[in-house]
């Protein structure tokens, strides 16, 4: 599953551009020629379901914004994730797909990784380590923290807002913490040193 591997979401819109070029214009439409084109994402990996809006922006030699029209988009597998001529994307199943905006000449690609829908009900095995460490959950779902014998406690970075209230020092049984913000949330422990997990809550 793609979960283990670092998320960033639409609603923490985080913008992340990824340039591109080498494709000529044939200057049929008379437009300015880019030097090169830039895509404009609030995330790289979604979930099956989620849907997007990219935004694909041309650029002279110094780098300013350069009207060179409407950029075409296209997707590499239309199965994994579709994308309207607006650059409206739907991820529709789970795997990795190349997108594409051609604009003024020149070419962007940019890679999205799409995931199955995580459920509302999830568990942290909490020891000496977090397992898993990296953890997806519903907006509204519940994560189990089950702590089996080492004193632990569960800290949420004050940098992530809406997290829920920290886990005091445990040993054993089950506490319950419920995540009703989307977003990414990063937990530790201040017991053992370097001990750390993510929540994506989506």
């Amino acid at each position: 599953m793609i979960a283990a591997r670092g998320m960033r979401i639409a609603a923490l819109g985080v913008a992340m551009f990824f340039a591109g070029c080498g494709d000529k214009s044939d200057g049929a439409t008379g437009l300015p020629q880019a030097a090169e084109v830039r895509i404009s994402a609030p995330a790289s990996e979604l979930f099956v379901g989620q849907t997007i809006q990219l935004t694909a922006v041309a650029l002279d030699a110094s780098g300013a914004d350069l009207a060179a029209g409407d950029p075409i988009w296209s997707s590499s597998d239309a199965n994994v994730a579709r994308v309207t001529d607006t650059g409206l994307l739907t991820a529709l199943s789970v795997g990795s797909v190349t997108l594409s905006a051609a604009l003024g000449g020149k070419t962007a690609r940019m890679t999205v990784a799409v995931e199955e829908l995580p459920s509302y009900d999830v568990t942290v095995n909490v020891s000496s380590t977090f397992a898993p460490a990296t953890i997806s959950v519903r907006q509204y779902g519940t994560v189990r923290f089950v702590f089996a014998g080492t004193q632990q406690n569960v800290t949420f970075s004050t940098a992530f807002p809406g997290a829920p209230a920290n886990i005091p020092n445990t040993s054993t049984g089950t506490i319950n913490r419920q995540f009703t913000s989307i977003g990414d949330f990063r937990y530790e422990s201040s017991i053992t040193a370097g001990l750390a997990g993510f929540i994506k809550v989506r």
